[in-house]
């Protein structure tokens, strides 16, 4: 169906592109896997016609086509799904899913009776709990991304690209868009899907292929393919084989907790919040989407304003103003949300680095640039982050690398109480077990880290106890033997038997 050959492409004296080549048949699922800075992005803006290769061909039924602009795409049945999302917050639900394929009556007039029941037959299909009316900005992360999903499946694609599609999404989510996707390819519908959950290509895909460096390193059946192998193709490196992350704790005999928090609440989101964090540990904060994990990290860093309880830091209550106060109390916090969240992206990488220590600095005090230049070449080299240079605006590294700039940031401050929301999301299994080595030698040297994640494998991978929210509840705390993924999913859901507190 489609064969994309010799496909190169450069952005300055970045090559994103060497000669990749890929093939999808008809009715088959492909998964396109690579480290991030691999060219899968670059590859997917091609077929959705964002990008214009420098060289190569696209076959596609049969014909050599010459894919200029997106609705060149559509016009193909070509349909992608973004990461960050091509919805419009501030449009409803319906009309973000209908917009481009609006049914029209008398004198071309939009039929808004139709519309709105074609909007609603997809919230239907994929479970989008919400009003159609309501604005797409103040939904969950995990309702947009089903949201970007239905309204591609709605323009019934021949092909349909899902770039980290199920990267906001829980477990039941991902079960579901499986069941769809399943039946999309018994239709005939061709399916290429990025992704970095590697659990997830054995699930739904029939063949892989993978990228490193721009290039295309191999191709073939997944079941041909164990997770060593991927993972080797991938990075060029033997899976690392350390010691597991899990199994430690920190607390020692008669030393007193870094992080106390007690009968903390903020009304519609947290009841009652009770947890203790030692130095030397990372504990682990899990639940589905929204059940007051977001506030709870954000009412230690001062972001959200908590109503009732208290929270202690090395034993002396506090309740910041503002997130720069925690900073200055050494406690520092990783978004995985790094767009809107922890990256500038027209300013330099230098800058991101160094942006984590100006709350540090008196800000009537000058900043000379050697200043900032030594301390972010240091924290390049130590956390081996890819860069083109210091002083590129940091939109132009890969999603990983900005990510390990976030991550930079804070550990070279070296803050006492580390706070993590979902920092692995969207990013490759290399440079997830990078950032989970740099956090293991970090709380080594007395660290604490509070961990929260969507995904149960790396929660469990990770964390010496995890405590479980829901609504806005703990509902467990497990650790030791209590740490299994059934145990897991059982306090996820609120039900009994999910461990004891601590």
């Amino acid at each position: 169906m489609l064969e994309m050959r010799g496909i190169s492409k450069s952005f300055g004296a970045v090559v994103a592109l060497r000669e990749a080549s890929i093939t999808v048949q008809d009715g088959e699922i492909m998964a396109l896997l690579g480290a991030n800075g691999s060219g899968k992005s670059t590859l997917v803006k091609v077929l959705a016609g964002l990008v214009n290769p420098d060289q190569g061909e696209v076959n596609y039924n049969g014909k050599t086509i010459h894919i200029r602009s997106s609705a060149d795409s559509r016009n193909l049945g070509i349909t992608t799904t973004f990461q960050d999302f091509s919805l419009i917050p501030a449009m409803s639900v319906v009309d973000n899913i209908v917009m481009g394929m609006e049914p029209t009556g008398v004198m071309g007039i939009i039929n808004k009776v139709k519309a709105r029941e074609f909007a609603l037959s997809y919230m239907e299909k994929f479970h989008i709990r919400c009003s159609p009316d309501a604005l797409v900005q103040s939904l969950m992360p995990s309702t947009q991304s089903l949201i970007e999903i239905a309204k591609a499946v709605a323009s019934k694609p021949k092909l349909l690209i899902l770039d980290e599609a199920t990267a906001s999404l829980h477990s039941d989510e991902v079960d579901l868009l499986f069941d769809i996707l399943r039946e999309l390819k018994a239709e005939g519908v061709s399916i290429i899907t990025v992704t970095h959950r590697m659990n997830e290509i054995y699930r739904i895909c029939d063949r892989c292929t993978i990228l490193r460096s721009g290039e295309t390193v191999t191709s073939g059946s997944v079941k041909d393919m164990d997770l060593d192998t991927v993972v080797f193709h991938m990075t060029g490196k033997k899976p690392d084989k350390a010691d597991s992350l899990t199994g430690r704790h920190g607390q020692k005999e008669g030393e007193k907790p870094l992080l106390r928090v007690q009968d903390l609440s903020l009304t519609g989101k947290l009841n009652g919040i009770e947890l203790n964090a030692w130095p030397g540990e990372i504990v682990g904060i899990g639940g589905l989407d929204g059940q007051g994990q977001q506030e709870f990290l954000r009412s230690i860093l001062g972001d959200v304003k908590y109503e009732g309880g208290e929270i202690f830091f090395r034993e002396n209550r506090i309740k910041f103003r503002e997130p720069a106060d925690a900073v200055k109390s050494s406690i520092g916090f990783i978004s995985g949300d790094r767009n809107k969240e922890s990256i500038f992206p027209v300013r330099p990488v230098s800058e991101n680095i160094f942006a984590g220590a100006v709350a540090h600095k008196n800000a009537f005090l000058p900043l000379g640039p050697g200043t900032v230049k030594s301390f972010s070449a240091e924290a390049v080299q130590k956390y081996n982050i890819l860069v083109g240079g210091l002083g590129l605006p940091a939109s132009f590294l890969s999603g990983g690398n900005q990510q390990k700039v976030v991550i930079g940031r804070w550990m070279a401050l070296s803050p006492d109480l580390l706070l993590l929301d979902d920092p692995t999301k969207g990013v490759d299994i290399g440079t997830r077990q990078e950032i989970h080595r740099i956090l293991k030698e970090c709380t080594e040297s007395g660290m604490c880290a509070l961990y929260s994640s969507s995904d149960n494998e790396e929660l469990l991978a990770i964390s010496d106890r995890i405590y479980v929210f829901y609504e806005g509840k703990i509902t467990a705390c497990l650790t030791g033997k209590d740490r299994t993924e059934e145990r897991l999913v059982a306090a996820m859901l609120g039900l009994s038997g999910g461990g004891g507190s601590e």
